[in-house]
């Protein structure tokens, strides 16, 4: 398990690392530091099944984040008890580049300590909102998970987020997936959330 949790985190920075090498050097650059705390919660235990339904369903259009969506996942979530959650505390550190003429994104590297192992490569897409930046990590419903294909993935959603105003960012995913044999009881659901402060970035209206 352990040889597993660092092959898992060092792909994740290598993820991040290709992704980043197309810059080019000329471009001018601001780059920003953030660093978060929050807690990494994992269940086992089944949602109730009309929100847990209406979760998947949205889900299978991943590469969207919506008001409904977030809804219904949390109202899912919020079916269990809170004892039933295993809460871990974790440390998040981001490394934004940001072009400093047109605010687009450059790149973005982040660090969970101690990682997930249910966090792994992916595709995403990034939003430039009139508040910030928002970089969202995806897998479609249906697929199997890259690192365990015992499981398939009912919703990937991970999303990382700065405020130009605030001088603030946060991370946050769910993570729900299904064992392909059907045993019960047997089908993790995990939840990331951390919030922190950032370096020289906070702005005025």
């Amino acid at each position: 398990m352990i040889n597993r949790f660092i092959f898992i985190k060092k792909l994740l920075l290598l993820f991040f690392i290709t992704i980043s090498l197309g810059l080019s050097a000329s471009e001018e650059t601001n780059k920003v530091l953030c660093e978060l705390e929050g807690n990494y919660s994992i269940t086992y235990e089944d949602f109730r099944r009309n929100y847990f339904n209406e979760a998947v369903e949205i889900a299978k259009n991943v590469a969207v984040t919506t008001t409904q969506s977030i809804f219904f996942l949390n109202r899912a979530k919020e079916t269990l008890n809170k004892d039933a959650w295993d809460k871990n505390k974790i440390d998040v550190t981001q490394y934004w580049a940001i072009n400093e003429s047109t605010d687009d994104l450059l790149k973005l590297d982040y660090v969970i300590e101690p990682a997930p192992v249910w966090i792994t490569q992916s595709d995403w897409n990034k939003e430039k909102k009139e508040t910030g930046l928002l970089v969202t990590h995806f897998i479609e419903n249906g697929v199997l998970h890259p690192n365990y294909p015992e499981y398939k993935v009912d919703v990937y959603r991970l999303s990382n987020e700065i405020n130009w105003f605030t001088g603030k960012a946060r991370i946050n995913g769910d993570i729900w997936l299904k064992r392909v044999d059907g045993k019960r009881g047997k089908d993790p659901k995990i939840e990331i959330l951390a919030k922190g402060d950032c370096e020289k970035q906070e702005r005025k209206f």
